[in-house]
């Protein structure tokens, strides 16, 4: 993405700007900023596309950073520092700010080259003037927040989000709109949606009624927030006759590409070449993913399963290395995600089970890396909320979760280049139902 300067509100907003870039190059390394080269800056834009599915460049983050010198202070758009903001775990860069606010105008980032216009201070021996602008905000803030404790939750409580046309097939496009008893409580553009499919993109309702369009099949759980609150959530549910096949590229989240191939949908073994991405209209020499996506209703439990499946991996070929290969589970209410990918690709791994969360950057994945490029049987027991993975008969991973997925709504086994997977099975371990 080609970002352009806005103008900053005032010159904290460069303060707030530092302390994200400071927090944003903690979770990267050790390495201080000032001894950032441009490898650095490239494996920051890589893991930002990772992380949000936005693309910055290594030259809008070296202008962000101070690496690279502009004519004046740059501040970037808003969507650039909601993807900073996100990046470090925050919804966006407005809670970003209400979490981390500034009280004065001390450049705290002293490894980054971005400082913001001085100010004129008081001339006055006595210091303790200094701090009664700050205890008056402080009275102020506790004062708001007695006042309005509960006020929140009474406002939005008869509040609900609805998917007026849940199920259906891709493309699909979904309209919610907000159930509301009585009157809405506050006005509508403090109501936002995040539409669960991965793009992160967030909407605000002008009115009650707002809609998305999907492009891959699978199940998704929009989720309604209220001033940057997660308040409520629904569902769109799109089913497949059988087996479909999506390719994607990297660094392009505005659309994807069904790939034509009239036997996959019933197919013991799911493959689709490199030729038949490429008429799909794929530059096969750049980076791309495949989605496999098989999304029906079954009466199996999701937390008491076994899923097998024999899986090979992209070999390596222009833009691939990885030979990830990862499968979604899609419940009635959460999902199930288990990444496996070569060794030193960890970084990029994650996992998801219910509420379970781990993501490579920041956490140690190293258990769940494989060279899936030759092939590998692969096991996902789930019982009673505990998960185990096998690769080739061996544990190699466990970990456990609290919140029940409902039953199993489909599956999805997504790869970077052109793998291929067979004779994958889903067996409820106690009915015996299989998928």
């Amino acid at each position: 993405m080609d970002d352009h300067s806005e103008q900053p509100e005032n010159s904290l907003s460069f303060q707030q700007l530092d302390i994200c870039c400071k927090k944003v190059a903690e979770k990267v390394g050790d390495k201080p900023v000032a001894d950032w080269t441009n490898s650095d800056y490239v494996k920051l834009s890589g893991l930002l596309l990772h992380k949000t599915r936005v693309h910055l460049s290594e030259n809008t983050l070296k202008r962000i950073f101070g690496k690279q010198k502009t004519s004046g202070y740059y501040y970037p758009q808003k969507a650039t520092r909601d993807a900073l903001a996100q990046f470090i775990g925050y919804r966006d860069y407005y809670e970003f700010e209400l979490v981390n606010p500034v009280a004065g105008n001390k450049n705290v980032l002293t490894d980054v080259a971005i400082t913001a216009p001085e100010t004129v201070k008081p001339k006055t021996n006595n210091k303790r003037w200094l701090y009664l602008p700050l205890l008056i905000i402080g009275i102020a803030i506790v004062f708001f927040v007695v006042k309005n404790i509960g006020k929140g939750n009474i406002e939005v409580k008869n509040v609900t989000l609805h998917c007026l046309n849940p199920i259906g097939q891709t493309p699909h496009s979904a309209f919610f709109k907000l159930d509301v008893k009585g009157t809405l409580p506050d006005s509508a553009s403090n109501f936002f949606i995040d539409f669960g499919d991965g793009k992160l993109k967030k909407a605000s309702f002008r009115d009650t009624l707002l809609s998305h369009y999907y492009e891959v099949p699978g199940r998704y759980y929009p989720i309604l927030y209220y001033k940057n609150r997660s308040i409520d959530t629904a569902y769109v549910y799109l089913q497949t006759k059988g087996w479909t096949a999506t390719a994607a590229l990297w660094k392009d989240t505005s659309r994807v590409y069904p790939v034509l191939n009239p036997g996959i949908a019933q197919s013991k073994m799911l493959y689709v070449s490199a030729l038949e991405v490429f008429k799909a209209g794929i530059d096969t020499n750049r980076t791309f993913f495949i989605h496999y996506n098989n999304i029906k209703p079954t009466g199996i439990n999701g937390d008491n399963f076994e899923l097998s499946v024999n899986i090979t991996g992209s070999a390596d070929r222009p833009g691939v290395r990885c030979a990830q290969a990862d499968i979604t589970i899609f419940g009635e209410s959460d999902q199930h995600y288990l990444g496996i990918i070569k060794p030193e690709c960890a970084t990029w791994n994650l996992y998801q089970f219910s509420e379970n969360h781990k993501d490579g950057i920041k956490d140690d994945l190293r258990a769940l890396g494989y060279d899936l490029s030759k092939g590998a049987d692969v096991k996902l027991r789930v019982e009673n909320k505990r998960v185990k993975v096998y690769i080739n008969s061996k544990e190699v991973f466990q970990t456990k979760y609290n919140h029940p997925i409902g039953t199993i709504m489909g599956v999805e086994v997504y790869f970077s280049g052109i793998g291929h997977f067979e004779n994958l099975t889903i067996t409820d371990l106690k009915t015996g139902e299989k998928f």
